[in-house]
């Protein structure tokens, strides 16, 4: 199964991020609300019988970090300059505590011998992305877009995170709980 670990949204923050975009802008894909979330680790294929271990990986990451308060404000784009490739939201207010969260779930995966995506993690919300098909024209009108949109404060309380099964299909991806684990209350 095709696996990630992530901070879930409440579904009206979920709501109102999906609709931050102006519905103008060409060319997006835009990630619908009910699949926003804060990927802390992506660990892609993974063997049905492995699903234990990785749930064991993510209890002990939360069991380290209190509940928290979590804002997403100002939007970006990577990269930075270029032909953009994909559009979100940045954190300012929370980072270091998914930080925290991130290095622990990757500290037991790796522990476990467990195979993910072991760069560095960048922090955001994925609003959308940019087809490899879309023009030149396009890809400035979304550059720019980004650089003078005024994104809204996003705030809630994470007071958890899921190990995620991702069922990717032609109408795009579908996206499956298979655990949820509390952070500490503390």
């Amino acid at each position: 199964m095709r696996l990630f670990i992530a901070i879930p949204l409440p579904p009206d923050l979920a709501a109102r991020a999906a609709g931050i975009l102006p519905t103008t802008l060409p060319a997006l894909r835009r990630v619908k609300a009910e699949n926003l979330h804060l990927t802390l680790a992506f660990l892609g294929w993974t063997p049905d019988e492995r699903l234990e271990e990785v749930t064991s990986a993510t209890r002990e990451a939360a069991a380290d970090v209190s509940r928290f308060d979590l804002t997403f404000e100002g939007a970006g784009r990577f990269p930075e300059r270029g032909r953009p490739r994909v559009v979100w939201l940045g954190i300012s207010e929370g980072g270091p505590s998914v930080l925290q969260l991130g290095a622990g779930v990757s500290a037991g995966l790796r522990t476990r011998g467990l195979r993910f995506d072991d760069r560095p993690l960048s922090p955001h919300l994925t609003l959308a992305r940019v087809p490899d098909d879309a023009s030149s024209a396009e890809a400035k009108t979304i550059a720019a877009a980004v650089q003078s949109l005024a994104a809204p404060r996003l705030h809630f309380r994470a007071d958890e995170i899921a190990v995620v099964q991702s069922v990717l299909s032609p109408k795009g991806p579908r996206y499956t709980a298979l655990a949820t684990v509390p952070l500490a209350h503390r």
